[in-house]
């Protein structure tokens, strides 16, 4: 519940209240005009592909009352509307953030927040599952991890809630930073530092400088501790220089806090893997998530767990019964004997490696169809890491590769030696040339970056199998 007088609260606010406004608090908050709810306050937030002043007049026909707007809009909207709260600020964005920060120091409620290059969303969503066995937890709804979506999480918390998992996603230094001067993290987990946003970070190492930000202000701050996944070099050698007593470490390969070893996969190629805390007894966990990455993200969560207390047969329930909320995460379906394997949520060479992996751990009777499309903010090295990948479906003996895309053009041209390398301008074209190639037992495995809309070819292809 937010109430009026916290609007009040924004830095350099100026209300506009009509006379006789009764109404002392609202539910939440929205900023789209076609799910924003009647006891609602519409913050109109101006991004890139829209405009949410364009849609007030829809917003008020729903029976909003109250709407935050620029300042300068205040003498134009209450001429027009004279039965609306209307709080003008500098910035609707930054006011959002700051009205978030504000709910949440009405709370005594522990916050971690969950960074990295691949795998925070779902590393993110089992270690809510598992909190989820002891506490009422409050997280990240998606990948709503940016200066948007994070406020409009902690908007929602309310008395009830006793924990707080949040994601944090950056494309830009200095974007963490600001989701952690807003939610005020006690608790800091990066799953991996990777190739992701070249185009801003230029190499993996900038990567690690805007995902550590995560760290770096839990450190600043004293509030809380960090969590380590010393699998991954750039965090075991962050954690060499930076760790102090109440630090957790998780780790496969080095000693660690929390070690564990893989121990394979069932029919579906969910993992299973053992873990234990020190010297104890290790004890076997099932993860059911498709693919390798899941080890990861199911020890991440098991390691969270442990050290908040919630049962070890507790930990056990959560990841064996978990469900993916995403249709386009790593999401594996039979139709016709084909299965099929949709890993079209997002996409960059480490996640890309990653899943080639586990198709590679798979024992499939039939043959491999791979549909490759873009990986997209690479910047300058997209051409490199586009090759890249084709040279490893080559040397990962893959027999048949299907490319979407201009710089998956690159992937296709440096695959080598393979039965089948065909690159197509167009979706319809490709789910055609994949369809009259399958045969039972084959697995069609899809990946590209969410702005190639990649789900459209498997769910054509899907549609129209028949064998």
């Amino acid at each position: 519940m937010i109430k009026v007088s916290q609007l009040k609260e924004l830095s350099g606010s100026k209300i506009w209240e009509p006379k006789g406004f009764s109404l002392k608090s609202f539910s939440s908050v929205g900023i789209d005009s076609r799910t924003v709810r009647k006891n609602e306050i519409f913050f109109a937030i101006k991004g890139e592909n829209t405009d949410g002043y364009k849609y007030i007049d829809n917003v008020l026909k729903k029976g909003i009352k109250a709407i935050v707007v620029n300042t300068s809009k205040i003498p134009e909207l209450k001429r027009k509307y004279k039965d609306v709260l209307i709080v003008g600020v500098k910035d609707t964005t930054l006011s959002l953030g700051e009205l978030a920060g504000n709910h949440l120091r009405r709370f005594n409620v522990p916050v971690l927040c969950i960074g990295g290059a691949n795998g925070k969303t779902t590393t993110k969503d089992l270690v809510a599952a598992v909190l989820s066995e002891k506490y009422n937890v409050l997280k990240t709804e998606g990948n709503l991890n940016n200066h948007i979506g994070l406020p409009l999480t902690l908007l929602k918390l309310n008395k009830s809630h006793q924990f707080c998992v949040l994601e944090v996603g950056t494309n830009h230094f200095g974007e963490i930073e600001y989701l952690c001067r807003i939610c005020r993290p006690n608790f800091g987990l990066v799953t991996n530092i990777g190739k992701e946003h070249f185009e801003f970070f230029k190499n993996e190492r900038g990567v690690a400088r805007a995902e550590f930000e995560l760290y770096d202000y839990i450190m600043k701050t004293g509030n809380g501790f960090c969590f380590y996944n010393l699998d991954d070099k750039y965090i075991r050698a962050y954690a060499r220089k930076n760790f102090i007593s109440g630090d957790v470490t998780y780790s496969y390969d080095h000693k660690a806090e929390f070690t564990a070893r893989f121990k394979g996969y069932n029919r579906k190629l969910q993992p299973e893997f053992e873990a234990r805390h020190n010297d104890g007894k290790y004890s076997s966990f099932k993860v059911s998530t498709f693919g390798r990455h899941s080890i990861y993200n199911g020890f991440a969560a098991y390691t969270a767990g442990m050290v908040f207390g919630v049962k070890l047969s507790d930990i056990k329930s959560a990841l064996k019964n978990f469900k993916l909320q995403s249709s386009k995460r790593m999401q594996v379906e039979v139709k016709s004997g084909i299965t099929f394997v949709n890993d079209t949520y997002n996409s960059n060479p480490g996640s890309v490696e990653m899943g080639l992996k586990s198709l590679k751990d798979m024992k499939i009777k039939g043959t491999a169809h791979i549909i490759l499309g873009d990986m997209l903010e690479l910047g300058s090295v997209s051409r490199r890491e586009h090759s890249a990948i084709g040279k490893l479906v080559s040397e990962m003996g893959f027999k048949k590769l299907y490319t979407f895309g201009s710089e998956s053009f690159h992937t296709s041209r440096s695959a080598k030696k393979l039965e089948v390398n065909l690159h197509f301008k167009d979706k319809e074209s490709l789910s055609r040339m994949v369809l009259s190639g399958l045969k039972k037992g084959d697995v069609v495995y899809v990946k590209g970056s969410r702005g190639m809309k990649l789900e459209e070819v498997i769910d054509t292809i899907k549609s129209k199998v028949n064998l």
